[in-house]
């Protein structure tokens, strides 16, 4: 706002200084005087084109022709102040005891340039020269004006920012402003389209004098962007630039905001401002830093309390807020709108955009009684996260979830691409909602403990799925198996005992695990049921949502029926059969048992007849058949040798 007060402030003085030599000179050195009397006072050329005439009536003033301000030097963008002509308007009897009192200033389709430049020096910051000895002033080099209302009409602004390439623009200027006294209060009102969305700014500041020289005054603003609203009541100033006071801002769904800022529609999800972006608090502003106390922010439905520190000098700001809320809803962030996909259309390939974590750096607390997100239901909740350089790493305090309480940390990274890494510990959780929210499987129906340390790459949840590594574990307190009904199999070697209705209930089940590239394996299954038990080992993709599973259950009371189950497929439609080719397999060894004891029983009642003698001594045949021969040749020699 700088500049405008000190060009309006240097073309109402040319103006002044006009109609005071508009009695005395002709037009051509009026208007040589009203050009030289503005450089001294802003250091830039002014270029006054057409005569410069006087008015008596209606007003005592003057009106000139075309005006145009030159730009700085190292701008290559024209003039920075174009208008098809100014008109003043003074106060006679105030001009005849020596006292300047504008009536009325006016610009006509001004057109005007604001230019950063790569150094980020503004194109108004111009210089000036000292006031002289004993000449008049309101403090700070500004000259004692009085103004009843100043007008730009069909003007037009454009910013440019060759550090960040922006370049805006607004249309349709129309501003007023009305200076009693430098120490009084000022009044404006602005309104222009950006971008075709309507803008109007109005507000006060009690003594503009001080607001442009020394420190905060008292100022009020309202600002309005299509249906977006912005209210600020404290004190604010320019030298130095500081603000002070209550700030509040309805900003409806932010598409007013986004199309005036040359944006598309910003996409955010039910629950974090789809609909609704309301900011209640006070503010503290320093130029380097913005605090922000007793603040009350609104996003849709839900209400956060928040304090925070915003640190604006560094590479990126930096915030550090402390945030707590009661039942905060997200439940807008479900499958569908998140884009993870499910177990019936497999993991989504879209792109995750994790951009936002690079354009800031965070401190942030968060407390809340509760979070629904997406189909996840979680109590107290309790994190810490802190973002360095598009690095999040969010510490879980406490978290009561799906009946019991969960701890660890969550790591998303940007750094390169998406990197994420889960490490967390849950105990007394319900497994069958945990695994159906999580990968879309809610079979096993149990209370238990689980812990998992896994690390995922990739810019969509398809690649980062299949790219898993990492181990954990669980196990289970009592509970069901849906859709498998074992101990059936078990009896009646029939394998449909399976689908809607079949279930086995078991006491508890244990295993350990590890991934690689996005494939779980286990080998140390355990399952104990009140009639079976069963070990397992195999494979679960969690990228391909697939099954490949070995469950070997037996039966407590027939330790010999013991039936291989096959687990394949999909998480979505798993297949069930016996391990039939396993089964064979162990038939004919028994079988083959059978054969072999049979042929050695009938050998042994041979051996028996031929040798006259029973074998009851718990002899093998072998030792029998050996002590036969033995005996035989013993007597075969006595005889030889003519013994007894």
């Amino acid at each position: 706002m700088r500049w405008i007060i000190r060009g309006l402030l240097g073309l109402v003085v040319l103006g002044a200084v006009a109609i005071v030599a508009l009695l005395f000179l002709p037009a051509d050195k009026i208007a040589d005087l009203v050009e030289n009397r503005f450089q001294q006072t802003t250091g830039r050329t002014l270029t006054v084109t057409g005569d410069v005439r006087p008015t008596i009536w209606p007003t005592l003033g003057v009106t000139t022709g075309a005006v145009t301000v030159a730009n700085a030097a190292w701008s290559d963008n024209g003039p920075m102040l174009k208008a098809e002509g100014l008109s003043v308007a003074v106060d006679l009897a105030r001009l005849l005891r020596g006292d300047i009192r504008i009536t009325g200033v006016s610009a006509i389709a001004p057109e005007i340039l604001l230019e950063i430049g790569p150094d980020g020096m503004g194109n108004w910051e111009m210089g000036e020269e000292k006031p002289a000895s004993g000449a008049a002033t309101s403090g700070g080099g500004l000259p004692t004006l009085t103004i009843d209302k100043a007008e730009i009409k069909r003007g037009s602004l454009r910013f440019v920012n060759r550090q960040t390439g922006t370049d805006q623009r607004l249309t349709a200027l129309d501003a007023t402003l009305t200076l009693p006294s430098m120490q009084g209060k000022a009044t404006f009102d602005l309104s222009a389209l950006i971008n075709g969305q309507a803008a109007r700014l109005n507000g006060n500041i009690e003594g503009l004098a001080a607001f442009l020289e020394r420190g905060a005054v008292p100022t009020q603003a309202n600002l309005s962007l299509g249906g977006a609203k912005i209210a600020f009541a404290g004190r604010a100033g320019l030298t130095p630039l500081g603000a002070a006071g209550r700030l509040s801002g309805d900003l409806g769904n932010l598409s007013d905001i986004m199309a005036a800022l040359g944006q598309g529609p910003v996409k955010l999800p039910r629950g974090l401002g789809r609909d609704k972006v309301a900011m209640v608090g006070d503010i503290t502003y320093t130029g380097d830093t913005l605090n922000l106390r007793d603040a009350t922010l609104t996003l849709d439905k839900n209400t956060v309390a928040a304090a925070a520190d915003i640190t604006l000098d560094g590479p990126r700001p930096l915030i550090n807020a402390k945030l707590s809320t009661g039942p905060l809803d997200l439940s807008g962030l479900s499958s569908s709108e998140s884009g993870t996909g499910t177990a019936q259309t497999g993991w989504s390939r879209a792109p995750i955009d994790v951009s936002g974590l690079q354009a800031l750096d965070a401190k942030i607390a968060l407390t809340a009684a509760s979070i629904k997100i997406g189909k996840t239901d979680l109590g107290l909740t309790s994190l810490y996260t802190t973002l360095d350089r598009g690095r999040a790493v969010t510490e879980i305090k406490q978290i009561e979830a799906y009946g019991g309480n969960i701890d660890g940390a969550v790591i998303v990274n940007s750094r390169g691409g998406l990197s994420t890494r889960i490490n967390v510990k849950g105990s007394a959780l319900a497994i069958s909602k945990l695994f159906n929210e999580l990968l879309g499987y809610d079979r096993l129906v149990a209370t238990g403990n689980l812990a998992i340390n896994v690390l995922g790459v990739g810019n969509d949840m398809h690649t980062l799925m299949n790219s898993l590594e990492g181990e954990g574990g669980f196990s289970t307190g009592a509970g069901e198996l849906l859709g498998l009904d074992i101990v059936g199999m078990l009896r009646t070697l029939n394998p449909n005992f399976i689908g809607e209705g079949s279930k086995t209930i078991f006491d508890k089940i244990s295993a350990s695990f590890t991934v690689n590239q996005g494939v779980l394996r286990n080998d140390d299954l355990t399952l104990l049921a009140p009639l079976i038990a069963a070990t397992g080992s195999g494979t679960v993709g969690l990228g391909a949502q697939t099954l490949n599973y070995r469950l070997e259950p037996r039966l407590l009371k027939d330790g010999n029926v013991r039936v291989p189950i096959l687990i394949t497929g999909t998480w979505a439609a798993p297949k069930f059969k016996l391990d039939l080719e396993s089964l064979a397999k162990d038939r004919l060894k028994e079988e083959a048992r059978e054969v072999e004891d049979r042929a050695k029983e009938e050998l042994r009642k041979k051996l028996e007849q031929e040798l006259g003698t029973p074998i009851t001594d718990g002899r093998s045949v072998e030792d029998a058949v050996k002590r036969k021969l033995e005996d035989e040749l013993k007597d075969g020699l006595l005889n030889l040798l003519g013994g007894n």
